[in-house]
């Protein structure tokens, strides 16, 4: 889900539209409780049969009726997520788990949840929550959001599920990215960012295409620099953006300093992507979605977070921008009792989310899974839930909308003559049109 969690920026994430037309027809209330389940679907059993699994299941809750979820997720994703609730719906009888694509799916959902015509819950990362819960079209869980839930997952998770004061979603997954090495290349992955500059300097070779380091020149994918020293593009308590921030500019100049000169003079996503599979640099900053090109390439890969910078006697972490899955709530669900008992089986349930990382890669935000033996045992589920530790959560404020824009017009413009640019100039100028477009 990549443009997910882009937030409008990278290309293709899950698609939306096509509005719902009819409506939802809901259940009663009454509650029941289940025992958890010893067996596992068929199309989970077939991935994890040979792993002896350390989590369990908690008591399960079981509503009763349709629970209507509207999603963009690509067909292996929903394969595993229909998988989860059939389990679900074998402990919960009297429970109906329906899944519905909606190709363009925040038209669909803005038609159809003020006529009445919504689904109990959708799926899609956090950073749509601001603009949904300002527009009155979430539904707020905040009798069911007690501190024993809330504490059962990763701080950055716990913040991704709030606005305002409100909690509108249960988070599952979380994304960021992170630094992909070739081991073959690089059989230790650097502890400093020094230690990473010595290797790419070592590897650059431009007069026969190999380069120090793949990495995707957006608003999106510098963000881990360009928030490093304390900077940001947007603050989402003050409502504030920063890129005339003194911290902002320092990220920007350090990046293209002591890392562009060392890269294919491209912004390109796909040309960058594919200099790390052909084996032409020894490093690649990517994310999740891209494990499976690295893996077909046949690359023999490690995934750790950015490596600090040791600066003036301090060290900074990278802080890219990160991102986390929601099981939103719509606003005039049918059936929000069965909505919520479902989703928070679904979200607190440690052989769940096991499932979701074991066998589509997702995250984990539940404390529990994350420290499984399993998870630390895998490195690349484990490289980027270290990565997202020292994430910089996407902003909820629909006033980030006006942010990306800005921030990638700096970008085209430093990019015109990286090495002579007037970087602070440059961000200062689209400071202020991000302001004007923000107030007006």
């Amino acid at each position: 889900m990549k443009k997910t969690l882009f937030g409008l920026l990278l290309v293709a994430v899950l698609a939306l539209s096509v509005v719902a037309s009819g409506c939802i027809s809901g259940g009663g209330t009454t509650t029941s409780t289940a025992s958890p389940s010893t067996t596992q679907s068929s199309a989970t059993s077939s991935t994890t049969s040979s792993t002896t699994q350390t989590t369990s299941t908690p008591q399960v809750e079981c509503g009763s009726g349709k629970v209507v979820i509207w999603h963009a997720m690509q067909p292996n994703e929903l394969e595993v997520f229909q998988s989860i609730a059939e389990e679900y719906m074998a402990l919960c009888p009297n429970v109906q788990i329906v899944f519905e694509q909606k190709s363009d799916l925040e038209s669909a959902l803005k038609a159809a949840i003020p006529a009445g015509k919504g689904p109990d819950l959708f799926i899609w990362a956090h950073d749509w929550i601001g603009k949904f819960a300002e527009a009155g079209l979430l539904e707020p869980i905040d009798d069911s959001i007690t501190p024993d839930v809330l504490n059962q997952f990763a701080p950055v998770a716990r913040e991704a599920m709030e606005y305002k004061g409100h909690y509108y979603a249960m988070p599952f997954a979380a994304e960021t990215v992170a630094l992909i090495y070739n081991k073959d290349m690089v059989p230790n992955p650097p502890k400093t960012f020094d230690e990473m500059k010595q290797i790419m300097q070592k590897y650059y070779d431009p007069n026969n295409e190999k380069y120090g380091i793949a990495w995707p020149i957006n608003a999106y994918f510098i963000s881990a620099i360009a928030q490093a020293f304390g900077g940001y593009y947007f603050d989402d308590k003050t409502e504030k953006p920063g890129l005339d921030d003194p911290r902002t500019i320092e990220g920007f100049e350090f990046f293209f300093k002591e890392i562009w000169p060392y890269m294919a003079p491209t912004a390109d996503y796909n040309t960058q992507q594919s200099i790390f599979l052909e084996k032409r640099a020894p490093f690649m900053v990517n994310g999740p979605w891209s494990i499976a090109s690295v893996k077909k390439a046949g690359i023999n890969f490690g995934v750790e977070p950015l490596p600090p910078i040791e600066k003036d006697g301090k060290e900074y972490w990278p802080r890219p921008y990160g991102g986390v899955k929601l099981f939103y709530f719509a606003k005039g669900a049918q059936n929000k009792d069965a909505a919520i008992k479902f989703v928070k089986w679904f979200t607190t349930s440690p052989d769940v989310i096991k499932q979701l990382a074991l066998q589509l890669g997702y995250i984990p935000v539940l404390s529990k899974v994350l420290d499984d033996p399993q998870i630390k045992a895998d490195p690349v589920l484990y490289g980027f839930a270290q990565a997202v530790q020292h994430a910089y959560l996407m902003p909820k404020s629909p006033k980030m909308g006006a942010v990306w824009g800005g921030v990638d017009k700096a970008i085209t413009d430093i990019l015109k003559d990286p090495a002579h640019a007037d970087i602070p100039a440059i961000l200062k100028k689209y400071q202020q049109e991000i302001l004007q477009n923000m107030n007006g």
